[in-house]
C-alpha cells in the first residue's frame, strides 16, 4: 500500500498510486486520501473537491482520511479530484479517466463555442482513455486548418486554439490514435465575435 504525493512538500498521500486513475465505464471508482503528517497540532480535516461542487457523490470524511466511492462510474465522474487539508490548506490532486470502449472522447452537451477575437478558445474534447496519443485538431470537412492556426492539446482539457481570429470560424473535430486506430471526437462549431 504505497502512498504518493504529487506535491513533494505535501504530507497528503493517495491510493491508488499515480498521476491518474483509469476506471472502466460502470466500473467501481475508489479514491482514498490520507494525511501522513506526524506533527501534532491542530487536527487535520481532509475532504475531496472537484470543480465547484460542494459535496461529492460517495464522499466520506474520516478526520485524517477521506474517500470517494462510486459503484458505477459514468462519463460525468471523469475529471480532476483534489484532496484538501482544511487545516493547513495543503492539497494534492489526481485525474480520473472513465474509459468508454464506444467513445474515445467524452461526449459533451454543448458543441457550439462562442469566443471573442484575440482570445483563446478551448474545444472540450476530453479523452476517456490516457492511451489516446497524437491528439490533434482537424477541420470537419478534412480541409487544411486555416492559415496561422496555433493550438495546444491536453488530454485532460481538450484542444486550445490560441489568439482566435475571425477567419478561424468553422467546424472542427479532435482526432487521436488509440491502439493504432484513428479516433475522432464529436463536431464542434467555433463562432468568433469581433471587438470587445
Amino acid at each position: 500500500d504505497a502512498l504518493f504525493s504529487l506535491i513533494p512538500i505535501s504530507s497528503l498521500g493517495f491510493l491508488p498510486d499515480g498521476p491518474h486513475v483509469v476506471v472502466p465505464k460502470r466500473g467501481r471508482l475508489e479514491l482514498r486520501c490520507r494525511d501522513n503528517a506526524t506533527a501534532s497540532g491542530a487536527p487535520s480535516r481532509l475532504r475531496w473537491q472537484r470543480g465547484r461542487a460542494r459535496r461529492l457523490e460517495g464522499e466520506v470524511e474520516e478526520g485524517r482520511a477521506a474517500s470517494v466511492t462510486v459503484s458505477a462510474a459514468q462519463a460525468y465522474h471523469m475529471g480532476r479530484y483534489v484532496c484538501v487539508n482544511n487545516s493547513t490548506l495543503e492539497h494534492s490532486s489526481v485525474y480520473v479517466y472513465v474509459k468508454d470502449p464506444q467513445n474515445a472522447f467524452q461526449r459533451t452537451m454543448v458543441n457550439g463555442i462562442l469566443v471573442r477575437e484575440g482570445e483563446n478558445c478551448t474545444i472540450p474534447c476530453l479523452v476517456t482513455d490516457p492511451e489516446v496519443t497524437l491528439l490533434a485538431l482537424e477541420a470537419c470537412d478534412g480541409r487544411p486548418l486555416p492559415p496561422g492556426v496555433s493550438y495546444h492539446s491536453d488530454p485532460q482539457r481538450g484542444i486550445t486554439i490560441r489568439s482566435v481570429r475571425k477567419e478561424y470560424e468553422g467546424c472542427f473535430v479532435c482526432v487521436g490514435q488509440l491502439a493504432g486506430v484513428k479516433v475522432t471526437s464529436s463536431q464542434y462549431t467555433v463562432d468568433v465575435r469581433l471587438g470587445k
